[in-house]
C-alpha cells in the first residue's frame, strides 16, 4: 500500500514541475459594447511557446456605416498579419480585404494587452476595428468609413491534466 502512495505522489509532484509554456494551451479574449461584440481564440505550441497553431475569432459590429460584409467578421489564420507574444504582452494585427481579388473595402484589426504579472492569467487591454472604402486601385489608402476602440480582455485557460485531480 506505501508503494502505491509514493507513486501517487511522484505522479503529482511531476505533474507541478513541468514547463509553463505547456500548460498555457489556449487564449481566449472578449469584448462588447453598444457597437462591436468580439470574442477570440488561440492556441500555442507545447514546443515553442510563441508560435501560433490556430487563430480564430468572430467580430460582429452594430454600426450601420459598415458595409453588410463586414457587420459580422470571422477571424481565421489567414487573417494575421502580426502578433507578439512575451512575459506580459500579447498583440495581434489582422488586415481583410473586400472582395478579395479587387478590394474596395479594408478591415484592420489590432489587439494590443498586456497583464501585471508573467504569472497572471489575465490579459486587459484595447481592440481596434477600422473600416476603409479604399482608393480605386490601392490596398493603403482609403476613407474611414469606421474607427471603434473598445476594451478587451483575455484568459490564459491551461488544461486540467489527469495527474492533478489526484
Amino acid at each position: 500500500m506505501g508503494n502505491r502512495h509514493l507513486t501517487i505522489a511522484m505522479l503529482a509532484l511531476c505533474s507541478w514541475t513541468m514547463p509553463a509554456f505547456a500548460a498555457a494551451d489556449r487564449i481566449y479574449c472578449a469584448a462588447s459594447d453598444a457597437a462591436v461584440n468580439v470574442t477570440l481564440e488561440t492556441g500555442f505550441s507545447n514546443k515553442d511557446e510563441q508560435r501560433l497553431i490556430h487563430f480564430r475569432g468572430m467580430v460582429a459590429v452594430m454600426e450601420k456605416a459598415v458595409p453588410p460584409e463586414f457587420r459580422r467578421i470571422e477571424l481565421d489564420s489567414d487573417m494575421l498579419r502580426q502578433y507578439w507574444t512575451d512575459g506580459r504582452d500579447l498583440r495581434f494585427s489582422l488586415h481583410a480585404f473586400s472582395p478579395t481579388k479587387s478590394p474596395v473595402y479594408r478591415v484592420t484589426i489590432s489587439l494590443v494587452t498586456n497583464r501585471k504579472t508573467d504569472s497572471d492569467p489575465r490579459y486587459d487591454g484595447n481592440f481596434r476595428l477600422a473600416v476603409q472604402k479604399l482608393t480605386s486601385g490601392s490596398r493603403v489608402d482609403g476613407d474611414s468609413l469606421f474607427e471603434h476602440d473598445v476594451p478587451i480582455f483575455c484568459a490564459i485557460k491551461r488544461p486540467v491534466w489527469p495527474s492533478q485531480n489526484l
